[in-house]
């Protein structure tokens, strides 16, 4: 399978309208869990909301500091494959520049952007395009998986 970075940026046929793409994103953030709390750390300059009622957000709220732990965005780069580190330093870098401030005005292509910087962060498992995650009772067992 082909990874998320891999795929083409598709022009909008029409025009969207502020609350479509603010539809359009607050979906994104429910189907993928991630909620308001922001992360922000200093030392690679990455910033990324984290999922909703997970450690990082716990550990954000107690201690009232946005540079907690580990980067989750550094983590996800260095387990990214050789072939597609360039595309994910460049989608890093764009998400930073258009999301380091919340913009007053949404545009497709910037929430384009987001929802490939999320669904990479948080829902490619490999960078390999493969988001299958089997759940004892969901998905049956495939050949050599551990039980």
């Amino acid at each position: 399978m082909t990874s998320i970075l891999d795929q083409e940026y598709i022009e909008p046929q029409r025009p969207y309208s502020q609350r479509e793409l603010q539809f359009n994103r607050n979906r994104l953030f429910r189907s993928l869990r991630i909620g308001g709390t922001r992360a922000n750390h200093q030392r690679c300059r990455h910033i990324y909301f984290v999922k909703r009622y997970g450690r990082k957000e716990k550990e954000i709220k107690e201690s009232k500091s946005d540079d907690i732990g580990n980067c989750s965005v550094c983590w996800k780069f260095n387990k990214t494959p050789r072939l597609l580190k360039t595309k994910a330093l460049g989608l890093i870098y764009r998400y930073t520049e258009l999301f380091e401030t919340e913009p007053e005005i949404l545009t497709y292509s910037d929430c384009d952007v987001e929802n490939v910087f999320y669904n990479w962060l948080y829902e490619e498992l490999d960078g390999t395009g493969d988001n299958r995650r089997r759940h004892r009772d969901r998905l049956p067992p495939q050949e050599g998986d551990v039980q």
